[in-house]
């Protein structure tokens, strides 16, 4: 009731409504035509380098564990620090980030294998821009992933659950707002409907939401990552995100 109760607060509806019947659709967030789509890789090779350098500089932040550096955890820091760098401005504003995480096996006793369904819940957090800009932001970052993905299995799923999702809605004026939607485990470049493996895959959700899309590449060589910018931003990511690699 409590989740509930936080989604019909979001969508601005009344609890009796949800037993009456409705043909009403998700509201239409609008898309910038101002903006540019692109489609973004890492190849494996670059993965292992990122690694190897958010390796060497979370040794001088001295962390309490050693973070679990996965392809996930090196990509999506890695396109955080482009966007929180291609954004600029005010230093001092807060970055929402947030990911989808899978349930499925974590659940006591876990879902069957054969189950169909929705079984994935977002984590959050905030951390100031300045702490991503500087040069050691990299390892900044993926130190904090990889603590939040540990923490839901020492800590459990629920604990704190009540108030989760209303901590997911809150945002303040000025803040940016990094969500990701995909995975690189959906193997959607294997899917085939009858006429063949698709050339290339696209989450459309991300021109209205801002959101990161992220896949497995079809070739199997890394990780694509789908992002939406206006122009001015799209081309200082650009030269982030190539440079970055180059110049490490």
């Amino acid at each position: 009731m409590v989740y509930l109760k936080n989604w019909l607060d979001y969508l601005g509806s009344d609890i009796s409504d949800v037993n009456q019947p409705s043909l009403k659709v998700y509201e239409d967030l609008g898309v910038n035509r101002n903006t540019i789509r692109a489609t973004f890789k890492l190849s494996r090779e670059d993965i292992k380098k990122l690694r190897e350098i958010i390796l060497s500089r979370v040794e001088g932040t001295k962390p309490i564990k050693q973070p679990h550096l996965s392809t996930f955890v090196v990509t999506y820091s890695y396109v955080l620090i482009c966007l929180v760098k291609a954004r600029g401005r005010e230093v001092n504003r807060n970055v929402n980030f947030m990911f989808p995480v899978d349930y499925r096996n974590r659940l006591a006793p876990p879902v069957p294998a054969n189950y169909f369904g929705n079984c994935v819940f977002l984590l959050k957090s905030i951390i100031k821009a300045s702490a991503l800009i500087e040069e050691n932001g990299i390892a900044i970052i993926a130190e904090k992933i990889s603590n939040m993905i540990r923490e839901i299995d020492e800590k459990g799923l629920f604990e704190g659950a009540e108030g989760i999702l209303e901590d997911l809605m809150k945002m303040e004026a000025g803040d940016q707002t990094i969500g990701l939607a995909g995975s690189i485990r959906f193997n959607v470049y294997g899917v085939d409907f009858g006429w063949g493996r698709p050339k290339k895959v696209e989450i459309v959700s991300v021109e209205k939401t801002g959101a990161i899309a992220m896949a497995e590449c079809r070739d199997g060589n890394g990780v694509e990552i789908g992002v939406v910018l206006n122009s001015h931003e799209m081309e200082i990511f650009k030269s982030l995100f190539v440079s970055g690699l180059q110049n490490e």
